[in-house]
């Protein structure tokens, strides 16, 4: 008799036969070969919810079975079990055509009677080989899925880490008020998000915003901190802050989000007329996120108290927002706001204040 190796004979086998059926004495047989874990029934109305509620490693369908048959409760089984979960079927059934159409519906194998026990045995063990090595490589993919999960999220960790830093850097040095980097964020996401954006994006767009002016702690003090208006070349070289952000971030090749805050970086001073800079883009050739980016900057920067000028008030902000739609803005963007965004941007301010 054959011996089934150790590590098989604690599965769990379910045997469904027919009342009357001679197919019990396969206990004995899988009992010699050291399967202990059998489980007979007779009666479908038993076995069936038994099946289907309890864990089990291989099922032995007598496909004699009476209404339902042997096809009707393989294809119940199949709805509800793992494709690869092992069922034998036997049968007194010979013909091609039967055979054929039990396997299409998802036997394992296809086992004539008398059953020979021997072959059953055989056929019983590579089954449950297979399945138990299905079981175990699901459990390897479960293991690594949690392993990749959490080393993602320790990346996406140390890279907020990274980005907050930045952003403290470019606050200091550009002597800002402590919260207008975190506004920039939030009301680029709630701008993103009324605008039908995905969520997995607005969520990096709220995070890479804050990033925009990171090119700052590459410009001079002299011209960084000066507290009247600048000339002409003090200008250009402001200006260069947009290139700078861009090389901060663009150097980390295969971070989305860092590619993001570097495309934000780059482009939030363009105009939708096309006078802007640093390359003079015009409308849709500028970047959604630095359409949205350069909104939020500009209404926040009004509504801002700097050494050089007062706040301005939310309708005198509200108004030029408006005034500039088609010129400095995004015709599309500045419509929702006008009709959605301007009280959650004041909501923010408060929430948000320096």
């Amino acid at each position: 008799m054959l011996n089934i190796p150790e590590h098989l004979r604690q599965a769990n086998i379910v045997l469904l036969e027919a009342p009357g059926s001679e197919l019990n004495l396969l206990v004995g047989a899988l009992d010699a070969a050291g399967l202990k874990n059998v489980r007979v029934f007779s009666e479908t109305a038993q076995g069936l919810p038994w099946l289907l509620e309890n864990p089990w490693d291989l099922l032995l369908l007598d496909f004699d079975l009476a209404r339902p048959g042997g096809f009707e409760i393989l294809s119940l089984l199949r709805k509800y079990l793992p494709e690869s979960q092992p069922i034998i079927a036997l049968s007194s059934r010979h013909d091609v055509d039967t055979r054929r159409r039990a396997l299409d519906l998802g036997v394992s194998d296809y086992l004539c009677k008398p059953v020979d026990h021997l072959e059953l045995l055989l056929r019983v063990r590579n089954h449950l080989g297979l399945w138990r090595t299905r079981i175990e490589l699901d459990r390897e993919r479960r293991l690594l899925e949690k392993r990749v999960e959490e080393r993602t999220r320790e990346v996406q960790r140390t890279t907020e880490m990274v980005i907050r830093c930045l952003v403290r850097v470019a606050e200091y040095r550009d002597n800002q008020n402590g919260h207008h980097m975190i506004r920039i964020g939030e009301t680029a996401a709630l701008l993103a998000r009324a605008y039908g954006c995905p969520p997995p994006w607005v969520n990096q767009l709220r995070q890479a915003a804050t990033m925009h002016d990171v090119g700052m702690v590459g410009i001079p003090d002299r011209i960084l901190l000066k507290p009247g208006p600048l000339d002409d070349e003090e200008t250009q070289v402001m200006q260069r802050h947009t290139e700078l952000g861009y090389q901060f971030l663009s150097d980390v090749s295969g971070n989305a989000l860092l590619q993001l805050g570097a495309e934000i970086a780059r482009y939030h001073h363009e105009r939708w007329d096309g006078s802007g800079y640093p390359h003079g883009l015009k409308g849709d050739a500028i970047p959604l996120s630095a359409r949205m980016v350069a909104l939020c900057d500009v209404y926040d920067a009004l509504r801002a108290e700097r050494p050089f000028k007062p706040a301005w008030t939310p309708k005198e902000a509200q108004l030029y927002i408006r005034e500039q739609s088609g010129r400095q803005f995004d015709p599309e963007l500045v419509a929702l706001m006008d009709r959605r965004m301007f009280e959650g941007f004041e909501n923010l301010r408060m929430l948000w204040g320096d």
